[in-house]
């Protein structure tokens, strides 16, 4: 019976073996800044490859003293050492600093690996860019992001946690730091990989059946413990796919729209969130002709707020596109602001029945938040609040905050009147649906859109096996391969270098 577990050997993590030439062209030893561009305390210079140790002895004395020396011992594993970096051919004394080595053994990139730790001079970096090559042919600049395929190459990370690294070289807020040092961790490789196991097991058992069922006897109740993992598999995918899309929101932004009547508040509203002059505000309808979008860090969450065009019907041309692409970007948004003055709400002609437009309308629902502006000049009643909500009601609207006892947010954003509640009252909405417990578990493990297409894919294939019947078994065989090699694309245990040039060219040119 453990002969049939061979089979499993097919799906094994792809190899890279480094070419035996000893071609500097198959082997070179490459450098690059690991610190951002201008002046700072320390820069970083990164060196990986067989000749990194070159570096040291040419370029690198005693800080005990200016002159050269003889060739100095290879440097200690892992340790700081206090050197002075001199010119490879006059010997001049260019900067002082601390250098690490790091063996092949211990290096992510599985190579000889030399760090320069110098005073953060733009001028001095750059002179020791130009002088590396200099050293032998061997020695180029980096390409983007090739110290982490290498790491990747050498079995070091997954795909996954290689994205987890440009995600966080790129956060700009505390829900992304978060989300991506979860994922560079490798929290999310370590459920991609649990799937794919639970999913070569299910394949094992069935060429189990397909290569020794009918010698051995092997038949009875394997498929059945193969079809039990698979709907296990199954049930785990489609929970992770149905998140809301809850980690890729995080990563891309949270997209808010605010949305509304003309001249009701919103621009006042985004130069609120923005605490600036972001968009132009006057007492004319119609200002607001296109959206007007910023991003913002709002209390750690990203965000991409955008002011929309009144809504309302109009035969200005250009206010109608204008309108058009405010409907657009209010039904891509994740949270809107609807932003209705109480004036044009309750006008003198309907006191007690609200007046709302069918564009305005039409865009109310779960995910929206009602603002009732302008209450430093006009105070709705009870009444008129109760009419408000029977309309919405009776037009078989939800909305955000319904089925609180304040159900309208009531503010004034001229002179500040409500505003922080207002605030509270997002923060809240935004921990609830995007903030990330201590609880690991939770967390979102779809992140690229990449990881959702072959999640996707994953599942139509164990959907098919599935729906095959057990007499097929060639075929359902051949479906839980499909699956096994569809999650491996996710975390690179499989050939996907159609994807390894997009992901490593998000990075800087030192990771």
């Amino acid at each position: 019976m453990c002969s049939c577990y061979g089979a499993v050997s097919r799906f094994s993590p792809v190899s890279f073996t480094r070419p035996s030439s000893s071609s500097a062209a198959l082997l070179p030893t490459i450098f690059a800044p690991a610190t951002g561009k201008g002046k700072s305390a320390i820069s970083i210079l990164r060196v990986s490859g067989d000749d990194a140790l070159e570096v040291w002895r040419r370029m690198t004395v005693s800080a005990r003293g200016a002159r050269r020396s003889k060739p100095a011992k290879d440097p200690p594993e892992r340790r700081a050492v206090l050197r002075k970096i001199v010119h490879p051919e006059t010997g001049e004394v260019l900067d002082e600093g601390v250098v690490l080595f790091f063996p092949s053994h211990s290096a992510l990139t599985a190579q000889p690996t030399l760090e320069l730790h110098l005073h953060g001079s733009p001028a001095l970096m750059q002179l020791l860019l130009r002088l590396l090559p200099t050293l032998n042919d061997s020695f180029r600049i980096a390409e983007p992001g090739e110290f982490t395929r290498l790491a990747f190459e050498a079995g070091k990370m997954d795909l996954t946690e290689v994205e987890g690294i440009r995600d966080l070289v790129e956060a700009d807020t505390e829900a992304q730091r978060k989300l991506a040092a979860r994922q560079a961790s490798g929290l999310m490789r370590e459920a991609y990989d649990s799937m794919r196991a639970k999913a070569i097991e299910a394949t094992a058992l069935v060429e189990a059946l397909i290569d020794f069922g009918e010698d051995e006897g092997i038949s009875e109740g394997v498929y059945e413990q193969a079809k039990e993992k698979v709907v296990w598999l199954r049930d785990r995918i489609t929970r992770y796919l149905d998140d809301g899309r809850r980690g890729e929101i995080i990563r891309s932004g949270i997209h808010l729209a605010i949305v509304g009547p003309p001249n009701a508040g919103k621009s006042s509203l985004l130069n609120w969130l923005a605490q600036r002059e972001a968009a132009i505000v006057t007492a004319i309808p119609g200002t607001t002709r296109d959206v007007v979008e910023l991003s913002l860090d709002f209390h750690g969450f990203p965000i991409t707020v955008a002011d929309t065009a009144g809504l309302r019907s109009t035969k200005d041309q250009v206010e109608a596109i204008g309108i058009e692409r405010a409907m657009e970007k209010a039904a891509v948004a994740d949270i809107k602001l609807c932003v209705l003055a109480l004036d044009k709400l309750f006008p003198s002609s309907s006191p007690h029945t609200p007046v709302i437009d069918p564009l305005t309308l039409s865009l109310i629902d779960s995910h929206t938040l009602i603002l009732l502006n302008k209450v430093d000049s006009s105070v709705p009643s009870p009444a008129q609040l109760e009419a408000l909500e029977r309309a919405l009601e009776g037009e078989g609207k939800d909305w955000f905050v319904k089925a609180t006892s304040e159900p309208f947010m009531l503010v004034s954003v001229k002179v500040g009147t409500g505003l922080r509640e207002l605030a509270d009252v997002m923060r809240g909405e935004l921990k609830r649906r995007f903030d990330l417990s201590d609880d690991l578990e939770e967390t979102p493990i779809v992140t690229q859109e990449r990881h959702r297409r072959h999640l996707e894919d994953t599942l139509n294939y164990l959907r098919a096996f599935l729906a095959i019947p057990a007499e097929d078994v060639v075929d359902a065989g051949e479906e839980l391969r499909y699956a096994v090699i569809a999650l491996g694309k996710i975390t690179g245990a499989v050939d996907i270098e159609e994807v390894l040039g997009e992901i490593f060219r998000g990075f800087c040119i030192g990771k």
